[in-house]
């Protein structure tokens, strides 16, 4: 499945974190690295798949975390309205 971000959010890269800036909402997110690299591989139309294999590899961490971890973080995501189902 692959996400597209919603318009209307301003993003910032800082570093390795990202910030996201909600407008309409006046909610400011900001993401540790890795958020940071699964956000990033969203936009550039990733799958979540994909990017586990990419944490897997890249990262070295365990199979069931990295899915668990994309999941969870796709999910935060999704509720907060800064990506949807393309």
């Amino acid at each position: 499945m692959k996400y597209k971000v919603n318009k209307g959010f301003i993003v910032q890269k800082l570093g390795d974190k990202s910030t996201i800036f909600d407008g309409e909402e006046s909610a400011l997110y900001s993401f540790n690295k890795t958020g940071s690299v699964i956000f990033d591989k969203i936009k550039s139309g990733w799958d979540r798949g994909r990017i586990t294999e990419y944490l897997v590899k890249n990262y070295k961490v365990n199979r069931k975390l990295a899915e668990t971890d994309v999941n969870d973080f796709i999910k935060e995501l999704q509720r907060s309205k800064i990506i949807r189902k393309a």
